[in-house]
């Protein structure tokens, strides 16, 4: 297996476009140590030529141009075989549409994704095109092969498991909260090797799902529950958005394997080359995430 970090960043990217804190101003001017990153998804292969990709962000097509594995091979393809989504937030499903034009894929997602999804644009217009799509359930705790839009087997299979959330805003009104809302996802090839995926998480009590992973991705969005609020920048903590701060997992989440903080936003002090968080991140065993990383199982 072999994972892709497409993007690494929280919703927004980094440097957030209407943001002027310490991290987007140092990002902006170019300091040393300073990475722009984009909004957080992976591409995930078991043979470096059909890949699985996590989350379809707002920049997927820049996010394509910026690694040649995902380039077309002719006139009209793509290895991209597979989009799975973690939950239904604006920053995971917008780039559905930039994958509109005529080649068929098969997307994964939790029935109560797909409810929320079907109530909006978002599934009929990318059904304008006969065959383009290919909707496909997960159930929670149920390994599931993944193929592509023909079925062909990609070599992966994938288990989803439920991570602490919250319902997005856009399915407010519509859409009853379900504990598949939000979910984790557990990938294993035919070799046996394993990698999870929980980038957006508001618990630290999912050790249960994530030890014994040769890799782990979990989210790495705030250092602090107050990071927003003593900013200045918003009234909202932590809690309020979903995410269990860094400094907290980094303390509870006793997990082995190879461990990466994702999905990090602009205010986090762990994206400052010498600040004592990024130090106390490294030095605890965990990895911080940038877009273009790459991971070989």
């Amino acid at each position: 297996m072999r994972a892709i970090v497409l993007g690494a960043a929280a919703g927004g990217g980094f440097p957030q476009w209407n943001c002027g804190c310490a991290n987007c101003v140092a990002v902006r001017e170019g300091r040393p140590g300073y990475e722009a990153r984009t909004q957080d998804s992976i591409a995930v292969t078991a043979d470096g030529a059909r890949y699985a990709v996590v989350n379809a962000s707002p920049e997927i097509l820049a996010q394509v141009q910026k690694n040649e594995a995902l380039w077309p091979r002719s006139a009209r393809h793509t290895p991209i075989s597979a989009v799975i989504l973690t939950n239904g937030d604006m920053d995971h499903v917008l780039g559905l549409f930039s994958l509109r034009e005529s080649t068929p894929f098969a997307l994964y997602m939790t029935a109560a994704v797909q409810r929320g999804l079907e109530e909006s644009a978002f599934i009929r217009t990318l059904r304008r095109f006969e065959g383009q799509l290919v909707v496909r359930n997960l159930e929670i705790g149920k390994p599931t092969a993944l193929a592509d839009a023909t079925g062909e087997p990609l070599g992966l299979s994938v288990r989803a498991f439920p991570a602490a959330g919250k319902l997005p805003v856009h399915f407010v009104g519509h859409a009853k909260e379900s504990p598949e809302d939000n979910v984790g996802l557990s990938f294993t090839d035919d070799a046996g090797k394993t990698l999870a995926y929980a980038a957006a998480c508001a618990s630290a009590e999912e050790g249960a799902h994530l030890d014994g992973h040769d890799v782990v991705f979990f989210d790495g969005t705030f250092w602090t529950e107050d990071e927003l609020v003593k900013a200045g920048l918003s009234k909202s903590y932590a809690r309020d958005m979903a995410h269990v701060p860094v400094s907290v997992s980094l303390e509870k989440l006793k997990i082995g394997g190879r461990k990466i903080y994702t999905h990090i936003n602009n205010t986090n002090p762990i994206l400052a080359p010498d600040s004592k968080e990024r130090k106390q991140v490294l030095a605890a065993g965990w990895e911080i995430a940038y877009d273009g990383m790459e991971i070989s199982l």
